[in-house]
């Protein structure tokens, strides 16, 4: 092995075909030019793994060491599988110097060697992202979070900003709030508390760190903490409208019409949910995207979750905390300049496209050791301009 060499671990209970794909197997490429890589992915159950129909893609690839789990337990993987001692066994065998997770289970990467990162979805609306954008993440769900920058850095970023959100602006054609509230039938007379629903499947193992086990029961007890001048306005995930069984939510919405509105979903996908974050009094988000589009309009923000947020979202943590300064006109919201400050360091520093044919395994690694890189900054301005003008085109 050569000096400079790493051992790169791919770990992927969670991987669904589309991610493994799209968007894994390009950086199993990039890595697998100049480092030695390994994959522990289990066989196909619940549309996660990998299955026969990838095949084509292990053959191509055959110098990497595919690790096969496919034990009779390798459903637990996907919840946990720190109790698994052959697994930890392979990973303390293997010794990597970088472990790459698609994972919803923190437990277990916590127990191996080395430097662990969580490929995660890029995506910070009202920006718009390529849905094959990704970054890799020391836990799942820390969201707003800003490591501390010099005052040069700070004045770059916010140069950045400036014209991030100019484009933003341009680009996000939503109602007026008027015509958002007639097309949903919402009226000014009650107080909106906004509400996204996360995606709800099997396939979905990420949904075992929610407060809540279901949407219906979320929205059941929410409900219950409203008096009767607020509606509770509620977007459905898509992927909930294409895959999942809503029968439960759709029962409590219907049986509590005055209490409850669910909104139509828009012509574009996630739409309903932006606008509703834009002109609701109030948002109640948990573990997905939908809290940065509160934070980019200085909605204030309810954040159900045991992950972190950044301080400057000022989101609130107490349900009855929320309603109370809401109901009397006292609420926090993000701040607005830190808001543009962190959308610029996340787009320009964290986010990149696994597709990009010039990525190399060292800008992976780089990513990992270095996660704050102002040399990234100018770079991925460029191509995200390039992006977007490609986009409008």
């Amino acid at each position: 092995m050569r000096q400079d060499e790493k051992i790169i671990l791919f770990y992927l209970p969670v991987v669904t075909p589309w991610w493994f794909e799209n968007i894994i197997v390009h950086l199993i490429r990039s890595t697998a030019q100049n480092h030695e890589v390994h994959v522990l992915v289990p066989p196909l159950w619940h549309n996660t793994g990998i299955g026969a129909q990838h095949v084509a893609i292990i053959t191509e690839l055959a110098h990497v060491r595919w690790h096969i789990l496919d034990g009779p337990d390798h459903p637990q993987l996907r919840t946990n599988g720190s109790d698994q001692d052959d697994l930890l066994a392979l990973v303390d065998d293997i010794a990597p110097d970088i472990t790459l997770c698609r994972s919803a289970d923190i437990t277990t990467p916590q127990r191996f060697p080395g430097i662990v990162r969580y490929i995660m979805e890029g995506a910070a609306p009202p920006f718009h992202t390529e849905n094959r954008w990704i970054m890799l993440s020391p836990t799942l769900f820390d969201h707003g979070l800003i490591p501390d920058l010099s005052s040069e850095q700070t004045v770059i970023l916010d140069h950045f900003a400036q014209s991030l959100w100019a484009q933003m602006m341009a680009k996000t054609a939503l109602p007026n709030r008027t015509e958002f509230l007639a097309r949903n039938e919402l009226t000014d007379d009650k107080i909106i508390i906004g509400l996204s629903l996360e995606y709800e499947n099997a396939e979905n193992f990420f949904g075992q760190h929610h407060r809540y086990s279901t949407n219906a029961e979320m929205i059941l007890e929410l409900s219950s903490m409203v008096n009767d001048n607020v509606i509770l306005a509620i977007t459905n995930h898509p992927l909930n409208d294409l895959h999942s069984d809503n029968s439960a939510v759709d029962a409590i919405v219907s049986g509590q019409a005055s209490k409850i509105k669910m909104l139509k979903p828009g012509p574009i996908a996630g739409h309903s949910t932006l606008a509703l974050s834009k002109y609701c009094d109030g948002m109640i988000v948990g573990n997905s995207k939908s809290w940065s589009a509160s934070a980019a309009f200085a909605t204030p923000m309810m954040r159900l979750s045991d992950f972190a947020t950044g301080t400057w979202v000022h989101a609130y943590n107490k349900i009855p905390q929320f309603f109370s300064d809401i109901g009397h006109c006292s609420s926090k919201h993000a701040d607005p300049a830190l808001a543009r400050r962190w959308f610029a360091f996340h787009l320009l520093n964290n986010v990149f496209n696994p597709c990009d044919p010039s990525l190399s395994g060292e800008d992976i690694i780089g990513r990992v050791i270095n996660p704050t890189d102002p040399k990234r900054w100018d770079p991925a301005m460029a191509r995200y301009n390039h992006f977007s003008m490609e986009h409008a085109a």
